[in-house]
């Protein structure tokens, strides 16, 4: 059997932070390949053994610095990476992408290949799925897989023909790329093993209580379409799966066994948690994160879960993403009593005719509805707010900005508009015209203030909208 090595490369790390949670797409391969006999491992090239992290508003004063590791493609922190993946003496690395990673994937793979010639080096994820040609691109690897992994991945590993397999791009005669098209769907996503929790290449037995391994997904896909989401076309509208509620409880058991303390405090945004005003303190594993798109997708299978939580008396603390027309009283009543300690919810907009353009279907009626009864059941929520659509004007940020204070958010999110690659709204920019004539990374700089797709909004008023300390006078200020 085959040694394998699944690498999350450095993002956080280059901006003067780290990323420390399991990355859980290449976890689940992990976890394939090892149930099928195969010696898999997770190597995460953002991790560092710490426990305070730069907030996300101070977290973009490193962009200058940021794209001077791209400069120099020696750097040390490239020949550190490279370095431990030759050391770990692997026949396959797979790397798992986003538009964010894809020059830093491309730097590591051809020091690699430069240095382990027959090593196979395959690329997975959301950006090797949106970009069918992305091997044009980085010419040192030799697949890449469109959508789930696991069984492209584990396929490959057996030696069957990759020309045969689904959802694996390769190589042809004269280079000329093969595409097999996406990968089978996974019929029942309740047989897959739970995610690879163990297996932490370059980390010691003490540093693995820095790794957060709490993050759990219940829900493959969205069936939503928000143009400026990538994952409607990443996943595809008509295939959301969705674990069964026994499924779920489950795992949340298998974490608490095997990895949970609940002495400690564990919270991104806890203002105790705070160490200076730049950073944010986390100790350890003490609560689950749903990462679903829409946890609250579906309402019965939802309360099946939190009242699952609260009959097993798991004790554990939460949070999770969703939408407020997703909600109803007793969902929200559930999960107070089975301690969640936050809700994301992404408004994006306080304009209608906003909200119309970027397809969110969803009103403004729906979230102020929403946010009433989680402030009943007394459920705290981060508010998440976006401008800079195109066509966006002042009086729409305005609207914003007004509708904003009023839901009273225990935090907020500001962001710019970053049209990202495979999403709608990118395409329908360059149908028109426009030029995406930025590096795929600087589309990640959310609160840099810079305006990406939009040329109607003044600076005076996105001035308005990012200085949140003098709108907001009741929140806590950014997430």
């Amino acid at each position: 059997m085959a040694r394998a090595l699944l690498v999350n490369p450095p993002f956080y790390r280059l901006l003067g932070s780290h990323y420390n949670a399991n990355s859980l797409g290449i976890a689940y391969i992990a976890a394939i390949l090892n149930s099928n006999g195969h010696d898999a491992w997770l190597y995460n090239a953002d991790y560092l053994n710490k426990n305070s992290y730069i907030k996300l508003k101070y977290l973009f004063d490193g962009f200058v610095d940021y794209t001077q590791y791209f400069k120099d493609e020696n750097h040390p922190i490239w020949q550190e990476i490279v370095q431990n993946i030759v050391d770990f003496k692997p026949d396959w690395v797979g790397y798992t992408s986003y538009t964010a990673n894809v020059n830093t994937i491309d730097i590591l793979s051809r020091n690699l290949k430069k240095r382990k010639p027959n090593i196979k080096q395959v690329i997975g994820g959301v950006h090797a799925t949106l970009d069918p040609f992305v091997l044009d691109k980085l010419v040192a690897l030799d697949y890449s897989v469109m959508r789930e992994g696991e069984y492209a991945m584990l396929a490959l590993m057996a030696g069957k023909d990759p020309a045969q397999i689904s959802g694996v791009v390769s190589r042809g005669a004269k280079g000329v790329l093969r595409s097999n098209g996406d990968a089978e769907v996974i019929k029942d996503i309740d047989l897959l093993p739970f995610p690879e929790r163990n297996k932490f290449w370059h980390i010691s037995e003490e540093d693995k209580k820095f790794v957060d391994v709490s993050y759990v997904c219940t829900i493959r896909g969205c069936p939503y379409r928000c143009n400026y989401c990538a994952s409607p076309q990443h996943w595809k509208r008509d295939k959301t799966q969705y674990r069964s509620p026994e499924s779920v409880l489950s795992e949340m058991l298998y974490i608490k066994k095997n990895y949970w303390d609940a002495q400690k405090k564990y919270d991104f945004s806890a203002s105790a948690n705070t160490r200076t005003k730049s950073q944010l303190l986390i100790e350890d594993n003490t609560i689950v994160y749903f990462v679903d798109d829409v946890f609250t997708v579906k309402r019965q299978r939802v309360k099946k879960i939190l009242q699952g939580i609260i009959n097993e008396e798991l004790n554990m603390d939460w949070k999770c993403e969703c939408r407020t027309d997703h909600l109803d009283e007793e969902i929200c009543d559930l999960m107070k009593k089975s301690n969640c300690k936050r809700v994301k919810l992404g408004f994006e907009t306080g304009s209608a005719r906003i909200l119309n353009m970027i397809q969110k279907d969803e009103t403004r009626e729906d979230m102020l509805k929403g946010v009433k009864m989680l402030k009943n059941a007394q459920v705290p929520f981060t508010a998440y707010f976006m401008i800079g659509f195109p066509d966006e004007t002042d009086d729409d940020v305005r609207e914003t900005i007004k509708f904003a204070k009023e839901i009273e958010a225990d935090y907020y999110s500001l962001s710019i508009l970053a049209p990202y690659f495979g999403t709608k709204i990118y395409y329908d920019l360059a149908e028109s015209g426009f030029e995406l004539d930025k590096k795929p990374w600087e589309y990640f700089y959310h609160q840099t203030g810079e305006m990406i797709a939009n040329t109607k909004i003044s600076p005076k008023v996105l001035q308005e909208f990012l200085d949140i300390n003098e709108w907001n006078k009741k929140g806590k200020g950014y997430v």
